[in-house]
């Protein structure tokens, strides 16, 4: 049997919910030459149930079952396994129209592109209704790019499961993603330290698939999850150690996605828990101000000055953070 043409890997952990409409999406696919490797990570609901209930019948279905590992060991299972051309990963509470592996393959194909990247649609089930993101900024739509020379690349949503990515590729530089158990947010490292090392990327801005924004399994209250982001851009810094070459040029685009990261996370999160947060900051902060490379022009005077608190007065800034609304 000849190999696939993609690899599709779907990471699921307790999403009993929204399985079975991931997993149609993908047996209706018009590319044909797919394989699609579910690893369940550990499950305590009915998705491994689902899973063999679904896929049984299929003999493009593999399922991996292990020990709850973490969204990272789980993709990392499936891409050892894999044996398509390109690899995609699909997240098991999303799902995708019925063209988009065909639609991404044939980009990526023709063109020879290392990444082939789509926009996407927000879904969420308050009112039923798909909202086209608008990721990809027109001057790279339907361009075949370095994204060394088209750094605007990098910032792009850190949308791994809207693309493909040439398996070769990712072997031959050790591109897994990051393993860090029990974390959150390891999509921010892996988009990072693809986009670094692609020589050709591929950007369209249709929308071939419907990211689920109110999974309520996505607690954004989770003492364990304060400070994950940090770790995702400890990882980052640690990799452009390892390439100075890249370093020299990405320096400065980390140091961007820092701070809008930053600020993501530390919104996103209770009073006393942003207040932890920013706490823990003060160091990183002041390095973007003394040593390291930084466009503040980009930034609003609120954000440059709350970045000047963690680095230089803390205190102030935690007590500004407390002046907020809670959620």
């Amino acid at each position: 049997m000849p190999a696939p043409l993609v690899s599709v890997v779907v990471p699921v952990y307790n999403v009993e919910k929204y399985l079975a409409q991931c997993l149609d999406s993908l047996k209706k696919q018009t590319l044909r030459e797919i394989e699609i490797i579910c690893v369940n990570d550990g499950s305590t609901d009915r998705s491994l149930e689902i899973l063999q209930q679904q896929t049984a019948a299929d003999p493009r279905f593999a399922v991996i079952s292990q020990e709850n590992g973490g969204y990272g060991k789980a993709i990392n299972a499936g891409l050892r396994q894999a044996k398509g051309e390109y690899i995609s990963i699909v997240e098991s509470d999303d799902w995708v129209e019925p063209d988009f592996l065909q639609t991404l393959y044939e980009e990526a194909s023709r063109h020879k592109a290392d990444i082939a990247r789509a926009d996407y649609y927000l879904y969420t089930s308050a009112d039923a209704n798909n909202h086209p993101a608008g990721n990809i900024p027109p001057h790279l739509d339907g361009k075949t790019v370095h994204p060394l020379r088209e750094q605007d690349c990098f910032f792009t949503d850190f949308a791994i499961w809207s693309a493909l990515y040439r398996r070769d590729f990712l072997t031959d530089n050790g591109l897994w993603v990051h393993e860090t158990p029990g974390a959150s947010f390891q999509d921010v490292s892996f988009h990072f330290r693809t986009w670094a090392l692609a020589e050709k990327a591929r950007l369209i801005s249709r929308p071939l698939l419907h990211y689920r924004t109110d999974n309520a399994g996505s607690s954004v209250k989770n003492p364990s999850k304060v400070f994950c982001i940090r770790e995702e851009f400890a990882f980052i810094e640690q990799f452009l150690e390892q390439h100075p070459s890249l370093k020299a040029a990405l320096l400065g685009v980390k140091n961007h996605l820092k701070v809008r990261c930053y600020e993501w996370n530390a919104k996103r999160l209770s009073k006393p828990l942003a207040k932890k947060f920013w706490l823990s900051v003060g160091n990183e902060a002041k390095a973007l101000f003394e040593t390291e490379p930084m466009s503040w022009q980009a930034f609003t005077w609120r954000t440059r000055l709350r970045f000047w608190l963690a680095a230089y007065h803390p205190g102030l800034l935690t007590f500004w953070w407390s002046l907020r609304k809670e959620k």
